[in-house]
């Protein structure tokens, strides 16, 4: 069986080369503010947050921030609607996360998504691997849903890449439920992106 899978993973790789095709599966989160709860998972927050710079980023690991991610940056940061936090120790940027307010960003763009009016995006945080282990990303996942709150928003969207079970794991404790996948990369070069935001807005809230 084991030599089967094996087998069938190698011919899809081939497969999805020859053919240009680079796809992710995407899944499409959504929550409903609580605050009380939120604030309740803060009472005992302490980590020293800041909103960060351009300066701050080029702190961190070197490896990370550099290219087109220093590029991307420096784009979000002209933009008023995105906002940049992060975790610096002994001037070492140890955790950088963002918020969006207006735009749904997404790696791949076939054209700009805009989110509603009362309506958070939570995206892009990175740990460095000399702070993990230490709940870091689960409390910031609160803080930044707490931020969003105090901007006036009382939805909040994430998108999880299919496999990424860490940050599903971070989603689903604070409250999130899917409603809903898409694609997005590309095929034969060209720019893909299935996602019909409207579709999955009407579905109704999902409680337990």
């Amino acid at each position: 069986m084991k030599k089967k899978n094996i087998v069938a993973k190698v011919w899809h790789a081939f497969v999805r080369r020859i053919l240009h095709i680079s796809l992710g599966k995407m899944h499409y989160l959504r929550l409903t503010i609580d605050i009380a709860k939120v604030k309740k998972q803060l009472e005992n927050f302490n980590l020293p947050v800041k909103e960060l710079t351009y300066e701050d980023f080029l702190k961190g690991n070197k490896d990370v921030f550099q290219g087109a991610k220093l590029e991307l940056i420096e784009e979000r940061l002209k933009d008023p609607s995105y906002k940049a936090y992060g975790i610096i120790e002994d001037d070492y940027l140890i955790y950088s996360t963002w918020i969006s307010l207006k735009k749904l960003g997404l790696s791949v763009e076939t054209k700009e998504i805009l989110l509603a009016e009362d309506e958070g995006l939570l995206e892009d945080s990175f740990c460095d691997y000399k702070a993990r282990g230490r709940g870091i990303h689960g409390m910031m996942n609160w803080w930044r849903i707490h931020k969003l709150y105090e901007l006036g928003k009382r939805k909040v969207i994430a998108i999880v890449l299919e496999g990424n079970t860490p940050a599903f794991n971070v989603q689903f404790k604070c409250g999130f439920r899917e409603y809903g996948t898409f694609y997005n990369g590309y095929v034969f070069g060209c720019k893909v992106n299935t996602l019909n935001k409207e579709k999955f807005d009407a579905v109704p809230d999902i409680i337990d």
